[in-house]
């Protein structure tokens, strides 16, 4: 942990030292607010699940799959924007009439994200309690009558992620143009992009995650029923966004990268701990209108990572899409925070 720490510090390190000065952007490219305050309304649809497959028996039919998806649809929240520093809360709102069947999901999900057009951490929080099983009807044919899916209320789910992103081109690309309201981009350009990653995963559930009908395929695991993951990841990838008429935009983003996961099973009466390299990265599509005072944006969002082993296979993405209505409010630059502004580490965000 202690080596994983230092890495990411000194990942840190380096991108800021290479940081250009902000106040150095091309103003033709695109346009920054550092004196308003944005407030935004947001909605979005969560489509969050975690996808077992073991690999221990052939199973052509794939009942032994199991793809655990969380209920917890819509979310509403706020957003509040000042400069370089945001913080989103959102929640489940009304159980959607789609969820018959499908048992309830609860939500809570948190963002914190800090930092300008060269780097920025992003921090999220995500917190889910109860799953249904999309695969059920492989294995329980009674669905077609019920309609009722196999259902686990007991089972919950946290993510942690805290994401360091370095722009290359930010001198002619504004990232949060795409995403938030503080930047405003004018014409088409684009960016590589180098990010690491610290993310702590935990699933868990009061008996064994396989329905009764599929344990025995999966044998000596068929008791798992907790899994925690410690995982830092190096990635790398670009963006772009196409502007039309300084107001319309369409924006792209898509990094990949090993992660090298510590990860801790729990099965009744034992423990094991392991050491994997996999996979993890970002998707993420924006289309929307930014014009001076408002800002329209319909986003699309794809994180994942994969957790297989030898002998459990275990994929965790979360696809959203939503929408984002923004407002900017004029406001003076307090005297404390022109000093902050100032300050080369300031500039160098």
């Amino acid at each position: 942990m202690k080596k994983t720490l230092f890495l990411f510090l000194a990942l840190l390190f380096s991108f800021s030292t290479l940081a250009q000065d902000d106040q150095q952007w091309d103003t033709l490219k695109y346009q920054k607010f550092n004196s308003a305050l944005i407030v935004s309304f947001f909605q979005s649809y969560r489509n969050f699940k975690n996808e077992f497959q073991q690999f221990m028996t052939v199973d052509s039919l794939q009942i032994s799959r199991s793809n655990y998806n969380a209920e917890g649809r819509l979310v509403s929240g706020i957003e509040i924007i000042y400069d370089k520093i945001s913080v989103a809360v959102g929640l489940r709102t009304a159980e959607p009439k789609q969820s018959t069947g499908k048992g309830f999901t609860k939500t809570f999900n948190a963002n914190l994200n800090a930092g300008g057009n060269i780097w920025c951490f992003q921090n999220s929080l995500r917190y889910f309690s109860g799953f249904y099983d999309a695969n059920t009807g492989r294995y329980d044919t009674t669905i077609k009558q019920t309609g009722e899916y196999y259902k686990r209320a007991d089972m919950k789910n946290l993510l942690f992620r805290s994401k360091f992103l370095y722009f290359t081109n930010s001198h002619n690309y504004a990232h949060r143009a795409g995403f938030a309201g503080n930047y405003r981009q004018l014409k088409s350009a684009g960016t590589w992009i180098f990010s690491s990653n610290i993310n702590y995963y935990q699933l868990s559930s009061d008996s064994s995650f396989f329905p009764a009908a599929t344990r025995s395929f999966y044998k000596d695991y068929a008791s798992l029923h907790r899994l925690r993951v410690l995982g830092f990841s190096v990635n790398a990838g670009a963006a772009a966004t196409l502007v039309i008429l300084k107001g319309l935009f369409i924006n792209g983003m898509f990094i990949v990268g090993p992660e090298q996961q510590w990860r801790k099973y729990s099965y009744e009466g034992k423990t094991s701990s392991l050491s994997y390299i996999s996979i993890s990265g970002d998707l993420r599509f924006s289309i929307g209108i930014n014009l001076r005072r408002c800002y329209f944006i319909v986003t699309n969002t794809n994180d994942f990572a994969l957790y297989s082993s030898s002998f459990v296979g275990l994929a965790s993405s979360s696809i959203s899409g939503g929408f984002t209505f923004g407002w900017r409010f004029h406001s003076d630059v307090p005297e404390f925070y022109q000093k902050i502004q100032k300050t080369k580490f300031y500039s160098s965000i």
